[in-house]
């Protein structure tokens, strides 16, 4: 990256994403028979009551405290409000299937992350958690729980503050719970479903991907990150970069279901067979390179972005990602390209001029088998024809 560009943040862009390839909730099928057996409990637990089953029925994986959205700060004034009773957005969580008393977090996982954090006494980020920034509560600036609870008065106020907590039992389908999902974070921030896969699909392969995602590299370099995403768009490039390339799973046109489907495959497969996680982290070693490669090909401002009318769109296109990565992630092309500076650049721009079926198959309908096979097939063929490389695609719908 530029010098000038490192000085951007581009993490609040509106505009860095075309998100035409990215899971959103065209992606859920679901029927109003989905919801008839849905029974909702609300009940007022208190801060004590949801701290003591955090970790036990209500599982808050570490590994997501790490990327919390909230700043110290917000932290901070989210327990103050407790502390003064203002009233708070209702926690809404989902019983786990076969599992009565264990829940799983659809909404308020930020607010239970923070009141876990703050009676633990750290941060995610390791420090020490002292409130700060409080606005009425100034008294109290400064102090941790273990400095609140030589206050009886403070102590109590916050253990047996209610918080409203509305639990959702009897859904049979997961597809339910991705749309309850998108209705409830239908605002101006856009949230990943990859957060409430991990939920939904523990195992160890997610594990080892958000692990991995953890180390900044080349994909956070491409999505212009700094710092591991909160939003969990680097597990997403990683998970459906490594689905594209596995023969075992079929694209049939539902992003979701084919990543969901991915997912829980190689969950088994991890279980099953320590190796595979070698096998995993190889191939997304060549995915690092193959994003450096493109990176020196073309520049950072260019790199996966739709070519058109002889300039580059500003925005990071995903279904771009799947087909030029994919082609890059092979090491003789990577050779090849090396060897031959400024041709791939020179290839891509030719193929966008010449094919607008490709352009198409980046920019509209995406997600389709059609657009997604023309797309791999069309950008693929031309490597091949050019480098002599056989350029097999990946198993797509016909």
């Amino acid at each position: 990256m530029t010098t000038n560009d490192t000085e951007i943040s581009w993490d609040d862009r509106d505009d860095f994403e075309n998100d035409s390839a990215v899971e959103n909730e065209e992606d859920i099928h679901v029927a109003a028979s989905d919801f008839e057996r849905l029974l909702i409990a609300p009940s007022d637990w208190t801060v004590s009551t949801i701290y003591d089953l955090i970790g036990k029925q209500l599982q808050l994986d570490p590994a997501y405290q790490r990327r919390n959205v909230w700043q110290a700060k917000a932290k901070s004034q989210f327990i103050e409000s407790l502390l003064l009773g203002i009233p708070i957005p209702q926690i809404l969580l989902a019983s786990k299937a076969g599992q009565k008393n264990s829940f799983l977090v659809l909404d308020g996982k930020q607010r239970l992350s923070t009141i876990k954090e703050f009676i633990d006494g750290r941060s995610s980020d390791g420090r020490v958690f002292k409130l700060k920034g409080l606005r009425i509560l100034n008294t109290l600036e400064g102090m941790s729980w273990t400095d609140l609870r030589n206050n009886d008065d403070w102590a109590d106020r916050l253990s047996n503050e209610p918080l409203r907590t509305t639990v959702l039992r009897g859904w049979e389908n997961e597809s339910a719970l991705y749309e309850i999902f998108y209705r409830l974070n239908s605002g101006s921030v856009k949230l990943s479903p990859m957060e409430l896969r991990m939920s939904l699909l523990p195992g160890e392969f997610l594990k080892f991907i958000i692990s991995w995602t953890e180390t900044i590299g080349p994909i956070h370099h491409l999505l212009r990150k700094r710092q591991p995403d909160a939003r969990m768009s680097d597990v997403e490039l990683a998970i459906r970069y490594l689905a594209f390339k596995n023969q075992k799973t079929q694209y049939a046109g539902d992003l979701k279901l084919f990543l969901d489907e991915f997912c829980k495959s190689k969950n088994s497969d991890f279980t099953a067979d320590p190796n595979k996680e070698v096998e995993a982290e190889n191939l997304l070693l060549q995915m690092n390179e193959a994003i450096d490669t493109g990176l020196a090909e073309f520049t950072d401002r260019e790199f996966c972005r739709k070519y058109s009318a002889g300039s580059y769109e500003t925005r990071f296109n995903r279904a771009l990602f799947d087909v030029l990565v994919g082609a890059l992630s092979r090491p003789d092309v990577r050779q090849w390209t090396a060897a031959n500076p400024g041709k791939m650049k020179q290839l891509y721009e030719g193929v966008c001029d010449r094919h607008p079926e490709f352009v198409k198959a980046v920019e509209t309908t995406t997600k389709s088998p059609e657009a997604t096979r023309n797309r791999f097939t069309i950008w693929y063929e031309a490597v091949e024809n050019i480098t002599g490389i056989r350029m097999p695609i990946p198993d797509i719908k016909q």
